[in-house]
């Protein structure tokens, strides 16, 4: 085992603020002596130890701390004198680095030491491609540590330059708790850059509504349970209009759900209302596909106010300014290959009893041309 009495010494003693001649004269040794034991080179007598633990008012187990126990009393120690210090300060970051130094492999104080140098790359533009290299190395060190990854991206994502945005945004997945956009919407918040942070929000909303919204309900609990959670999500859906009919950027999404409901509803046997939600589908499949704006509205506010195209690949704001969307395109519905594969995909058992009726074979015959 280790000892670190040493440091420990050494750390009391500026802490009390006292030289090594003083406190040798204190505990009548020469300052020789100190400085050895401080440097490691030997350890004091036994019989010294109480009378230096009784100096310093701590206990003779504390001067011997082994490694572990020694880490670990540091660890403490930062985090009160962190808490001491202004948040993005040079002296906050002088005081990290200086940890950084002393524990080069604790990716504790790596992370700790990347989080005020993002807030001082931000706050000071003296040193910044400097630091920006520094943050970088710190990133791409700790990109395989699963506790500090995603705090390590968003951290670089916000520091860096536009150039290189893309870059660490790649490595962030389109969809999770953790995603590109949710980066994004980091980035212009701590730059304090509202009117992005608003429009990322947006996008941001935009993207996981569509992604629950499309959450499958297992058909093995019945035509009647799922028919009830689709009627739950149209309701939704609705509300992002005006509440009778939802936005036409939403209209094809909304038509497919209606189109898994009609079929839950041929399931039950409720065949008349199952073709109301049918040919309504249908109906807002064949508006969408003949109107000739570009771009379609989402739903005002909840969505920034922004608009999107048919595909849902491309979202515009009204500047005109243009942002690609992020992991929802296969959920815009506008290729009418899906609609006639959904209509002839024999899985959808429920819609068997009407398969061979006109208005369905109409719906088929159409998407088919549309193809």
């Amino acid at each position: 085992m280790k000892l670190q009495f040493g440091e420990m010494l050494k750390r009391l003693r500026k802490e009390k603020d006292i030289t090594q001649e003083k406190f040798s004269e204190v505990i009548g040794v020469s300052g020789q002596s100190v400085s050895r034991w401080e440097s490691g080179v030997c350890y004091p007598d036994v019989e010294l130890l109480p009378t230096i633990a009784n100096y310093f008012g701590v206990s003779i187990d504390s001067l011997l701390l082994n490694d572990n126990q020694s880490k670990q009393a540091d660890k403490e120690r930062f985090s009160v004198e962190w808490n001491n210090l202004e948040y993005g300060s040079k002296e906050m970051l002088d005081f990290v680095k200086e940890y950084c130094r002393k524990y080069p492999e604790d990716d504790y104080y790596v992370w700790s030491y990347s989080c005020v140098l993002a807030t001082y790359i931000l706050k000071n533009e003296e040193g910044r491609e400097e630091n920006l290299s520094i943050l970088r190395k710190n990133t791409e060190r700790l990109l395989n540590n699963t506790q500090y990854r995603d705090g390590m991206l968003e951290l670089m994502v916000t520091a860096c330059n536009e150039q290189e945005l893309d870059k660490w945004l790649d490595f962030c997945p389109y969809l999770s708790v953790f995603n590109r956009r949710g980066a994004l919407v980091y980035r212009y918040n701590r730059r304090m850059d509202s009117e992005h942070m608003y429009i990322h929000q947006g996008l941001e909303a935009l993207e996981n509504y569509s992604y629950q919204l499309d959450r499958r309900y297992p058909d093995s609990f019945g035509a009647s349970k799922k028919a009830e959670y689709h009627r739950n999500v149209l309701s939704i859906i609705k509300n992002f209009g005006n509440g009778n009919e939802p936005p036409d950027g939403w209209k094809l999404f909304y038509a497919y759900k209606q189109l898994v409901l009609s079929a839950c509803l041929f399931g039950e046997g409720k065949t008349a209302e199952g073709w109301q939600e049918f040919k309504s589908a249908i109906a807002k499949y064949k508006y969408i596909f003949n109107l000739n704006q570009e771009y379609l509205d989402i739903g005002g506010e909840l969505f920034s106010n922004l608009k999107v195209n048919k595909n849902w690949t491309v979202a515009i704001n009204e500047k005109g300014e243009k942002f690609d969307l992020f992991g929802i395109s296969h959920l815009s519905f506008y290729s009418c290959e899906f609609l006639y594969n959904f209509l002839t995909n024999t899985r959808w058992a429920w819609f068997d009893s009407v398969r061979n009726e006109p208005e369905y074979v109409e719906a088929i015959r159409w998407a088919e041309l549309q193809k």
